[in-house]
């Protein structure tokens, strides 16, 4: 298994990771409807440097994926790294995909300079945050806020 940048190619499969993603939440999702967003990550990580979008590919399969947006301010104005989404697919779990994906953005994160890389789970994701516990994630208390416009 090999953690990569997504790259132009994996359209087809990265929508279906996303709508994948999106079921497991509970969302109804129409088939087709990842597309958009697939494209939207292969553009701006490959061609504008934007959203940054690391997969897991197991012998040309997708298995799992990690998006990440840069920020700034960090501590003592320094650049991070915000982990939006980690995502492996139910025929991957339990297989390591996750802790690969996680050495990857650590990686990542190295090589970009970053201090920090941040995230959050739902207060009722138990499995998530079972996972970031058992390989030594600091929690740190704070309030979420979200406003749509």
């Amino acid at each position: 298994m090999q953690i990569r940048h997504v790259r132009p190619g994996d359209e087809a499969q990265l929508a279906s990771l996303l709508e994948e993603h999106e079921r497991h939440y509970g969302a109804e999702v129409r088939p087709g409807s990842g597309a958009e967003g697939a494209s939207f990550v292969v553009q701006e990580g490959v061609v504008k440097g934007g959203t940054l979008c690391l997969v897991a590919d197991d012998n040309g399969t997708l298995a799992g994926f990690a998006i990440l947006n840069a920020y700034f301010p960090g501590p003592r104005l320094t650049h991070g790294l915000f982990l939006k989404e980690l995502y492996v697919s139910k025929a991957a779990r339990s297989g390591g995909v996750g802790e690969r994906l996680i050495e990857g953005i650590r990686a990542l994160a190295k090589e970009r300079g970053d201090t920090r890389v941040i995230w959050t789970t739902g207060e009722g994701n138990t499995g998530a945050q079972r996972f970031y516990d058992r390989l030594g994630m600091r929690r740190e208390k704070k309030v979420y806020y979200v406003m749509d416009p």
